[in-house]
């Protein structure tokens, strides 16, 4: 509630100065008592809820000549003041709207009203309230589709997506798009979560459109599916840039056709290898000293490095580096050791102290100036992240350890971690979840549900593996097999082992020590990189 004059000594005084230019023969005018104002509606809007606040209105009243004092009175969620300043027989009155994410996404109605008041004796020692005039404030926060993921899926082929953003319960949804294409089912988890099925699609770019008939205009969205012809890799061998005695991670990027592989090489290096005209180029080499992890951001642009101290962020098509950022009260021999990136590009950052002791886990937003503490302290903890970046789990321990520790799962949704219950010790292949997290598996040769419910097993000689997009496949690199083997782990087989699908492939060369995987967008090509070469070979 806003007053100017705001006390009723006030009023009297500031009513001297108005009545000494007034003529006492319009007294008896309706109009000496009334206020009129330049407009009665104002309209603010917001394009997302993370936007300043909307520039303030001023409007303009009237006073009749008999008006003493001016009141503004404000109500409902959308103004944060309502203020006037008298200038003779004119007031402006300045309505200033809040800022969007303290009223969050919505529609909110909200008045001001004005109200004239005059003396109620000769020497206006008291006042009469005359016509109250009311102003109507509407004010549209629109909600936000920040991301979807995997932000990239194969041609022709139906999908689930996780979807992210802010305030998508605050307008009854009428249906969800990509592009002008219906998505087939849609549910709504909560205000920031959205889960849709889409159909399948020929390739092109597909901005994602939430319909609501109660918002004005289209909801803002930056998030786009990518659908990709298949991308007809063959068989190849890459040579490394240096000498390798450890691979740290390798990717895809299946928007670009090129492969990043972080290594030991040089004292950590990332290389990158981009597909073009039918061939591979020579690698672009950027150097991250003590290199240990690399993720890479949702829209792809970005990657995410870790060394043993530090925190930084390359450009995705030229290395770049970014500014390293060092990791706060880390412990006396311990470094960062693995790192996972959600759908909103939080990263989990794990570390590791080479025996078996508890260390913490670190946090960071993209963007974000600093790395922070998160409130879990793990035994040198490995990550995987699900495809749609909605769940990560992490397994732990050393191998000292003869009790194995307990696993944990992290939700993109609520940023928590949680025991999920089961101990087990990990090994050298980190945790892989499917694109939805209906599978995970652990060790690469335990199988669970996405409810940790045990379904079978892989062979325990498995030194590699990766999934396929659909969820539907496991490809395992076994040197004690001969090579790469298949296993479709949609079933259920009760605890026992998962037989191959088809014989062993022999890959186009052996990869060497510590090899990790990674597969294409399509399913249709994998990438095993060791400490000898690269190589690339089309799946079984």
């Amino acid at each position: 509630m806003h007053y100017l004059p705001a006390l009723r000594r006030v009023a009297a005084a500031s009513m001297i100065a108005l009545l000494a230019g007034c003529g006492g023969s319009d007294s008896e005018d309706g109009a000496a008592t009334q206020v009129e104002l330049s407009t009665q509606t104002v309209d603010f809007g917001s394009i997302t809820p993370l936007d300043p606040a909307p520039a303030q209105v001023v409007l303009q009243a009237q006073l009749g000549k008999d008006i003493a004092h001016l009141a503004v009175v404000h109500s409902g969620a959308a103004i944060q003041s309502a203020t006037s300043e008298l200038n003779g027989r004119t007031a402006n009155i300045t309505i200033v709207p809040k800022a969007p994410i303290d009223v969050g996404p919505g529609v909110f109605n909200a008045t001001v009203a004005v109200t004239g008041y005059t003396c109620g004796d000769a020497a206006c020692t008291r006042m009469s309230a005359g016509s109250t005039q009311i102003v109507n404030v509407s004010y549209q926060v629109s909600p936000l589709v920040q991301q979807l993921a995997p932000r990239i899926v194969p041609a022709n082929t139906a999908g689930d997506l996780a979807i992210r953003g802010i305030g998508m319960q605050r307008y009854a949804l009428s249906g969800v798009r990509l592009g002008d294409v219906a998505a087939t089912e849609y549910t709504l988890i909560s205000d920031t979560e959205l889960r849709v099925k889409f159909p399948a699609l020929p390739a092109g770019s597909y901005p994602l459109q939430l319909d609501a008939p109660g918002h004005q205009g289209a909801i803002p969205s930056t998030a786009t599916l990518i659908v990709q012809a298949p991308q007809a890799l063959a068989a190849d061998v890459l040579a490394h840039p240096a000498t390798v005695g450890a691979v740290r991670a390798v990717l895809y990027d299946a928007e670009r056709q090129a492969l990043l592989v972080g290594t030991d090489a040089s004292g950590g290096s990332v290389a990158r290898y981009e597909y073009a005209g039918g061939g591979w180029s020579p690698p672009l080499v950027q150097a991250v000293s003590q290199l240990r992890d690399i993720a890479v951001s949702s829209d792809g642009s970005q990657l995410v490095v870790i060394a043993n101290t530090t925190l930084n962020t390359l450009d995705a098509l030229t290395l770049t580096p970014g500014t390293a950022l060092s990791a706060p009260n880390l412990p006396e021999n311990a470094y960062l050791k693995n790192l996972a990136l959600d759908i909103l590009d939080r990263a989990v950052v794990t570390t590791g102290i080479g025996a078996s002791a508890g260390t913490p886990a670190y946090g960071y937003e993209l963007g974000g100036s600093a790395l922070f503490l998160n409130a879990v302290t793990l035994n040198n903890a490995t990550p995987g992240m699900s495809g749609d970046r909605s769940r990560a789990v992490l397994v732990q321990g050393d191998p000292s350890l003869t009790a194995p520790p307990l696993m944990y799962s992290y939700s993109a949704s609520s940023t928590q971690f949680q025991s999920t219950g089961i101990a087990v010790l990990q090994n050298t292949v980190a945790p892989l979840l499917t694109s939805n997290a209906s599978r995970v598996i652990v060790n690469g040769q335990r199988v669970y549900d996405s409810n940790f419910f045990f379904l079978g097993t892989l062979p325990d000689t498995t030194v590699a593996a990766v999934v396929s997009p659909d969820g539907t496949r496991v490809y395992t690199y076994d040197p004690t097999a001969g090579g790469i083997l298949a296993f479709d782990i949609s079933a259920d087989m009760d605890e026992a082992a998962y037989a191959p699908l088809g014989a062993v492939t022999v890959p186009a060369a052996v990869p060497g020590e510590g090899v990790k995987m990674a597969i294409s967008s399509d399913g249709a090509t994998l990438f095993l990189v060791g400490s000898a070469q690269i190589v690339i070979q089309p799946t079984p």
